[in-house]
């Protein structure tokens, strides 16, 4: 009769344990690490693909300083000292026509917030959602040698960018910005 008891205790005791340990309260980070890259580059191919956008010639992505690395996670011993946000931003008109145009925002200020915003996950999925999302940027985190990599932007239950993120954002100023054609909106 022990012998039952106890067979009885193991499969009502172990899958309880085994659940318990699945739901650990500290989340496991899945997302890969963020890659240095010599510098930012806001017309490279892949931040373009990332804001929609196509270069106007394949000369001119060939010509971006960098193969623009994969976002990803902010590396503990990675210290930025600036920021540089790229957003499709209005349009530019030359000899050529109109054009998309794309803008790099230098930020600088207070990273502290913004560093931590970026650690964090993304929010679980769920709820109801508006369905119009605000566009998220590319973002670039700079170091004092002007190495830069691009952090993954946690999102929020609906998938839009992160509350917290814009507002470290916003909390910060900007130093200089740089406008880029990019797409031929009109020839």
């Amino acid at each position: 009769m022990a012998d039952v008891r106890a067979r009885w205790t193991a499969l009502v005791v172990l899958p309880a344990v085994l659940f318990a340990a699945g739901c650990s309260s500290t989340p496991t980070d899945l997302r890969p690490t963020a890659v240095v890259a010599p510098a930012a580059d806001c017309m490279s191919p892949a931040v373009l693909n990332d804001l929609g956008l196509v270069p106007a010639s394949t000369g001119r992505a060939a010509m971006t300083a960098s193969a623009s690395p994969e976002p990803g996670k902010v590396p503990d011993g990675f210290v930025p000292v600036s920021v540089v946000v790229c957003t499709l931003d209005g349009s530019l008109k030359d000899a050529s026509g109109t054009w998309l145009a794309l803008t790099a925002s230098h930020r600088e200020g207070d990273l502290e917030p913004l560093v931590a915003a970026l650690r964090e996950p993304s929010a679980r999925r769920g709820g109801t959602c508006s369905t119009g999302q605000a566009d998220t940027p590319a973002l670039w985190l700079v170091d004092a040698l002007g190495r830069a990599l691009r952090p993954t932007w946690p999102t929020d239950r609906c998938g839009g960018p992160s509350p917290a993120v814009s507002k470290a954002l916003a909390a910060l100023k900007e130093t200089d910005n740089e406008k880029f054609p990019v797409e031929t909106a009109r020839p």
